[in-house]
């Protein structure tokens, strides 16, 4: 966690040092970003937002999902100095095992009556054995090390790599099978760069677990209501 003794640098430090928690820039030209605040073996969260003020950028912070304002050099000071970064909603990362994806890591940070709280899934390559599965797997809060991992190339964000991809990479509705969704790729996912996204079905873990059946992938894939997922991450022209 980066730490200064201006809490108005301090906020100007988390966006700059952890832009894939920063969600998209909002109609009035403000970011935001979901922050953990540790409460002994529990957690609160807040929302961060940053706009461009007349003079320099301005910071509010709120109870997440919603609340009043807080004023950050007072209530929100523990917030703002000690928070943990959620990355931004709908990321999809890649865990990597050498230069190959073994598991899936989506996040999710928007209220929902079945998420009430930001969270993320770990979705394993079906087939993996569980050794090689993220260390981070059973982790029931969001932590540091996340950010870890991702400084050191073992936790890739997908979104250039799927991008780049048409009718390959879904996202296919299988709740009532594995209680959750999970993901086809229909192929390898090849980067120039190195990372390879192999074909296959990745699926929530605690599925994988229990033991119960994954849909062979031509069943996936012939799924008439499944999502393509390029162009949720494909950069506009």
């Amino acid at each position: 966690m980066i730490r200064t003794d201006s809490l108005y640098q301090t906020c100007d430090n988390l966006f700059a040092g952890y832009p894939l928690a920063a969600g998209a820039v909002s109609r009035d030209g403000s970011r935001s970003m979901v922050l953990l605040l540790w409460d002994g073996d529990d957690a609160r969260f807040f929302a961060l937002s940053r706009g461009d003020g007349e003079d320099r950028p301005s910071s509010v912070l709120r109870p997440w999902p919603a609340g009043e304002a807080m004023d950050i050099e007072a209530d929100g000071a523990a917030a703002v100095a000690h928070g943990m970064p959620v990355p931004r909603h709908g990321a999809l990362f890649g865990w990597m095992d050498g230069d190959t994806v073994t598991a899936l890591v989506a996040a999710y940070a928007r209220y929902t009556p079945v998420s009430p709280e930001p969270c993320w899934a770990t979705m394993p390559l079906v087939g993996t054995p569980e050794a090689r599965w993220p260390p981070f797997t059973d982790e029931r809060l969001f932590g540091p090390w996340f950010w870890d991992h991702f400084r050191a190339g073992r936790i890739i964000l997908l979104a250039g790599l799927i991008g780049a991809t048409s009718s390959t990479v879904y996202w296919v509705d299988t709740k009532t099978d594995l209680g959750s969704d999970c993901c086809a790729v229909a192929r390898d996912v090849r980067s120039p760069e190195g990372p390879v996204l192999p074909r296959g079905r990745y699926v929530y873990y605690q599925a994988l677990r229990l033991g119960k059946r994954v849909p062979p992938l031509k069943a996936l894939l012939a799924d008439t209501g499944k999502i393509d997922l390029a162009p949720r991450f494909r950069r506009p022209v």
